[in-house]
């Protein structure tokens, strides 16, 4: 029993919420896509890019669950709640990792606020407990992210996001701390019908992590998707469904030697329904640089 919980407490570090690469990334959207994340826009922005949730107008809420390889003790569960406005967007972020022997916490508190018509930033600040049976005990640390989002028309989406900025001890012996992490990712949106996301990773002491993946708009109200991660290596696919102002994604990741890991999200917009305009604008850019007509 002992081996057992060392190794799953070993594989939990290796695919942390804190941690790099293969990290519990909440959005069944961005699993499909090889878990590029930091340049897609919406509710769980409040995670993955804490400027991507002002570019929506009004409340939204969503609920994610993952079973990371088929492990019950790898399970992963998320809700974010966003409201976009004036001055800008507050956000709240809730997490639950693990099971009874060792598991994290993450409650986060979020704004965002647009400069112009372009660019967006925004803030976070967590509250992360971990805690770990057999006499190891709890630890309770509060944490901050920063995102940044620039879009300089409605094909491309650039966004950066740094966990961790200030380092935060979560161990005395040995002496340990959240990393910090860096991400830059970018997508392009062809004609608004097809969205290719490519997406960089990195923190101190990890090699750097590529996430790349593409969304393909089959009809009105259906996607498809797929992605590659390459640290640890995943191959990664899914669908979405689009119902006017909700959206259920589904998603799974493969890895060669643990097995698949399926995911899903749904998510609730209270306003207006962005996807059907956001996708109208990007349809309307690409046929102006091609020099053709408009709507």
């Amino acid at each position: 029993m002992k081996r057992i919980f060392i190794g799953l407490i070993l594989l939990s570090q290796v695919f942390t919420v804190t941690g790099s690469g293969g990290e519990f990334i909440p959005d069944g959207r961005a699993v499909a896509m090889g878990r590029a994340s930091v340049a897609l826009p919406g509710v769980w922005s409040v995670f993955n890019n804490q400027a991507g949730f002002v570019w929506e107008q009004g409340w939204q809420v969503g609920l994610f669950v993952e079973n990371r390889f088929l492990m019950k003790e790898l399970s992963f569960e998320a809700l974010s709640l966003s409201w976009s406005g004036r001055p800008g967007a507050f956000g709240l972020a809730l997490s639950y990792q693990g099971f009874q022997l060792y598991n994290e916490f993450k409650a986060g508190i979020a704004y965002a606020r647009k400069f112009g018509k372009r660019f967006s930033t925004g803030v976070q600040l967590n509250y992360l407990k971990i805690q770990i049976a057999e006499g190891y005990g709890s630890r309770g640390v509060i944490s901050s992210e920063i995102g940044l989002m620039y879009k300089p028309d409605h094909s491309w989406t650039i966004g950066i996001q740094i966990c961790n900025p200030i380092p935060v001890k979560i161990s005395e012996t040995p002496d340990e701390r959240l990393p910090m992490v860096f991400r830059l990712g970018a997508g392009y949106n062809i004609s608004g019908k097809v969205l290719i996301l490519l997406e960089g990773e990195k923190d101190l002491e990890h090699p750097l992590v590529v996430k790349t993946g593409a969304e393909i708009h089959l009809a009105r109200s259906v996607s498809a998707r797929i992605g590659v991660l390459s640290d640890p290596f995943m191959v990664t696919g899914g669908f979405g469904l689009s119902l006017g102002r909700l959206a259920v994604d589904i998603a799974t990741g493969y890895h060669m030697t643990l097995g698949f890991s399926p995911a899903i999200s749904v998510g609730y917009s209270f306003g207006k329904d962005f996807t059907t305009e956001n996708t109208k604008e990007a349809r309307r850019t690409w046929r102006k640089r091609k020099g053709g007509s408009h709507d």
